[in-house]
């Protein structure tokens, strides 16, 4: 491991140790075996007007049951789009909705006529071993099989959202941006928008070359670094961090690589620090970014 690697990771441990890892035990829902194959389906209550819904089903590649949490604007008919939005690496997806309020923001916006309705997943992306989820000994993590493909599948299954690339989009906070970017520049045939906000890459990550580059040293699946699962154009990107934030040199870093390498992209920093309070003013302009009426009508104008 390199040594910057472990400048950034040894104190994230030690404050998942300080913090209990609180955020890996298992409400008693979460024990409830569920077959492969099936979903469960549960009702919450409402939040900030919107219809809540807990998905949980057998992840074959966890081997244990999962869970997202849908938010579904109450309206008639079917939706046409789904936004992935993932938490930080110790979080809940239920703090999405707790300490973030993504929900109140959503419906706000809606209220305004300034978002388009679609379905908001939250997906559950707890992992027990930070270590384990970016090693290069795991070239191909676990999460990007989960969300880009298991969770998206029952999604789009259950919602009936076909996997036309223009009706996806994907984004995240922490662990979760840099989960987000991790599928966007791998499954950039799914996802038309990306946004990532306060997070941090791989050094050696390629950012949609012309040329399928080399995939590195492989899995047990014959998966690399490098390896693309739906290659497609450069997503629309987001970037955005606070100016305060122990990410924000990595997060500049990330910005100045897709400078010059003329990827398209929108940069945002403000004051704020890794805290819920600057993410709160990030989703306003995430939503928008993702879901917006005017990007809707450029996506509309272009097709």
């Amino acid at each position: 491991m390199k040594p910057q690697d472990l400048a950034r990771i040894v104190p994230m441990i030690l404050a998942a140790v300080l913090c209990g890892c609180g955020n890996t035990r298992k409400e008693p829902w979460e024990t409830v075996p569920v077959k492969q194959g099936e979903i469960e389906v549960t009702r919450l209550p409402d939040h900030s007007g919107l219809r809540v819904e807990r998905i949980r089903f057998f992840s074959v590649e966890m081997g244990e049951p999962r869970f997202f949490l849908a938010l579904l604007p109450k309206m008639d008919g079917n939706f046409e789009e789904i936004l992935i939005l993932n938490h930080g690496w110790f979080d809940r997806p239920e703090y999405l909705l707790t300490e973030l309020k993504a929900d109140a923001a959503y419906s706000r916006l809606l209220e305004r006529n300034a978002v388009r309705p679609a379905i908001v997943i939250l997906p559950d992306i707890r992992f027990p071993d930070f270590f384990r989820e970016n090693s290069d000994r795991f070239p191909f993590p676990n999460y990007l099989t989960l969300v880009a493909e298991e969770c998206a599948t029952v999604a789009s299954r259950h919602y009936a959202v076909p996997f036309d690339r223009e009706r996806w989009s994907i984004g995240g906070f922490s662990f979760g941006g840099h989960i987000a970017l991790d599928v966007g520049r791998r499954y950039a045939g799914r996802f038309s928008s990306v946004s990532v906000v306060s997070a941090f890459a791989d050094d050696e990550w390629t950012y949609w070359p012309s040329r399928q580059p080399p995939p590195g040293r492989l899995d047990a699946k014959g998966r690399g670094k490098q390896t693309l699962v739906a290659p497609g154009p450069v997503p629309r990107l987001l970037l955005a961090c606070g100016t305060s934030d122990r990410f924000f040199s990595k997060m500049q870093g990330l910005h100045q690589i897709f400078m010059k390498s003329n990827i398209n992209h929108d940069w945002s920093q403000a004051p704020g620090g890794h805290t819920w309070k600057y993410w709160s003013t990030a989703l306003d302009q995430m939503l928008p970014f993702h879901l917006g009426r005017e990007t809707g009508a450029a996506r509309r104008a272009g097709e």
